[in-house]
């Protein structure tokens, strides 16, 4: 009984202090993460030209090599129109923001001019100074974002080399993952595992794609009506609609504001763009890439996102749902084990 309890407290220790190390060096987890997401999204391709009777290395090199055309071919042609356009989007900010304040003092002077109670004055004040102070501290979080994405530079270069041994010994790491499972719920996780693989991998790869081309598109059409900044409103729109749901909203308002700051018949046609383009993704891009595999009703996707954005920020709204229909599945499996 004593050297049980004496193992049960060395066990105990060591995982304290094992807990504690990988504590501290939390940070160097985050390329190891990136790469197993990057082997993630690029293993199908990899998969799919072994099929064609080429090895698992020479598969590897042939999707980087294509993957470092693709990334050459934005940096040269992408990169320098995106970085003009965002040198003169920073230029008129101040514009906008000048903008912005002569209508709040119209605002006020309407407020204090036109036969108003003074709540409803006060309310329009302190209304038009929380847009203001909103629309600010949404400008700061964006810099911020960006900065920390700076950051993540250095994880972000070394990741593809972390996934090429990710995706090269990828049977090794599944027999040595399946030899420690215990024999009698090895099956049980195996099925566990291949459902989260079908959730994630349709919602995660068909979102990007997904993403990609509604960005693209909302690109374009402001482009074709004119509308300066186009290529900013394709990367802001593509970002903004990896958030299932709200995403394209979030992406409308500022860029139809945007379009109305130039003209009216601009913003009304920026307005169609968005409609149409949403049209497309909902009747036709969506029932093929994503389909109706994570099984959620709306009501509970919108829980979902409200919880996921407000626990973990912009990565909670775009992984909540998948989570969420993972956790589904999970608990339809024991509910069915247990009943």
């Amino acid at each position: 009984m004593q050297r049980r309890f004496f193992r049960i407290v060395i066990l105990g220790a060591v995982g304290l202090i094992a807990g504690i190390f990988f504590y501290r060096i939390r940070f160097l987890f985050v390329p190891f993460g990136i790469a197993l997401l990057l082997a993630y999204l690029i293993f199908p391709l990899v998969r799919s030209f072994e099929v064609r009777g080429v090895n698992r290395v020479k598969s590897i090199l042939t999707v980087y090599a294509a993957g470092l055309v693709l990334a050459g071919l934005f940096w040269t042609l992408f990169v320098p129109a995106l970085s003009r356009e965002a040198k003169a989007f920073g230029k008129i900010i101040p514009v906008y923001a000048e903008t912005f304040v002569e209508i709040q003092n119209n605002l006020n002077y309407l407020s204090e001019h036109v036969s108003l109670p003074g709540e409803a004055r006060q309310i329009l004040r302190e209304t038009a100074n929380r847009i203001r102070r909103e629309i600010l501290e949404g400008m700061r979080d964006f810099a911020e974002g960006l900065l920390g994405l700076l950051a993540l530079l250095p994880s972000f270069l070394l990741a593809p080399f972390l996934a090429y041994y990710f995706i090269k010994d990828f049977e090794h790491f599944k027999k040595r993952a399946l030899a420690v499972l215990p024999p009698g719920c090895r099956n049980d996780i195996i099925y566990l595992l291949r459902e989260a693989d079908q959730i994630f991998s349709r919602f995660l790869r068909g979102h990007l794609l997904i993403s990609i081309i509604v960005g693209f598109l909302t690109g374009l059409g402001a482009a074709l009506i004119g509308l300066p900044f186009s290529i900013l409103i394709g990367v802001f729109t593509a970002g903004a609609d990896l958030i299932p749901m709200f995403g394209p909203i979030l992406a409308a308002v500022p860029v139809i504001g945007l379009a109305l700051a130039e003209s009216r018949f601009q913003g009304i046609l920026m307005l169609i763009v968005f409609l149409l383009v949403q049209q497309l993704e909902g009747s036709v891009l969506a029932p093929r890439l994503l389909g109706d595999r994570v099984g959620l009703h709306p009501l509970v996707i919108v829980f979902v996102l409200l919880a996921g954005g407000y626990l973990f920020g912009p990565f909670g709204l775009i992984f909540a749902v998948p989570l969420a229909g993972l956790l589904r599945v999970v608990f339809k499996f024991l509910w069915a084990k247990m009943v």
